[in-house]
């Protein structure tokens, strides 16, 4: 239905409606907005989170929490088999350590700063583009993150927490953030990336415990992933945007 003012084509997806009719625009869909005036009114992101999210986030946290408490107790014997270690990973073949280091953490204060990123973009991730990508794309791109980054360490160097994941989650995000919300020009996209980057990523001290190496693994591996991710699904995405051009 047609319902745009007189001088005004609102279109959603390869269709346009004016005054006119409706017409198709398969030619046009991957226009370069800017060049044709064309105003970007709704993105994928324009929605609210799918149903659920809250909930998958506090799942991720329980999760967290529990394998934490396994670890530090030392429930039957079971805490040596979490963290992963280049020896156990890669001479020893125990691959399952990629998955069980994500989840266990070094103390409460350890577990804490990670829950906060974790439950805020799992919660995103979710909500914006299903359980394809968040649990199952994340956890199993964090076994790489960690597999990559014991790769790079000495043999008996443990491992674990889910810093890595939350800069590879960061990654993902924004990446697709920028590549998304057209209803901002490209430089507001990039700056606002770059201040979440900056204000929310960085750390603000040095702690000779912390993986940098693992965050930055990871957070090369998200924008790796996002890239790869929004080229598959680009017709997808971006038939949920609704456009805006003036003619006058």
């Amino acid at each position: 239905m047609c319902n745009g003012p007189p001088g005004i084509i609102f279109f959603r997806s390869q269709t346009f409606h004016s005054e006119q009719g409706c017409i198709a625009l398969y030619s046009t869909h991957y226009m370069e907005i800017e060049e044709y005036g064309v105003l970007v009114k709704e993105t994928w992101l324009s929605k609210k989170p799918a149903e659920g999210s809250s909930l998958v986030a506090a799942t991720s946290l329980l999760a967290m929490a529990g394998f934490s408490l396994l670890f530090w107790s030392n429930s039957a014997g079971l805490a040596q088999y979490y963290p992963a270690s280049p020896d156990q990973v890669l001479k020893q073949g125990q691959y399952w350590r990629l998955f069980t280091s994500i989840f266990v953490h070094a103390d409460l204060t350890h577990l804490l700063s990670n829950s906060i990123g974790v439950g805020f973009l799992s919660y995103l991730l979710y909500g914006y583009f299903g359980y394809k990508v968040y649990p199952f794309l994340m956890l199993g791109a964090g076994a790489v993150v960690t597999l990559i980054a014991v790769m790079t360490y000495p043999p008996h160097t443990n491992l674990l927490g889910a810093s890595g994941v939350i800069y590879l989650m960061a990654a993902f995000w924004l990446t697709l953030y920028i590549c998304l919300e057209r209803r901002f020009s490209f430089g507001k996209r990039i700056v606002r990336a770059i201040g979440f980057l900056i204000i929310v990523l960085i750390p603000a001290s040095y702690n000779p415990q912390t993986s940098y190496r693992t965050h930055a693994i990871g957070f090369g591996v998200g924008v790796i992933i996002a890239v790869l991710y929004f080229l598959v699904n680009k017709d997808r995405l971006r038939r949920a945007e609704e456009l805006e051009m003036d003619w006058e």
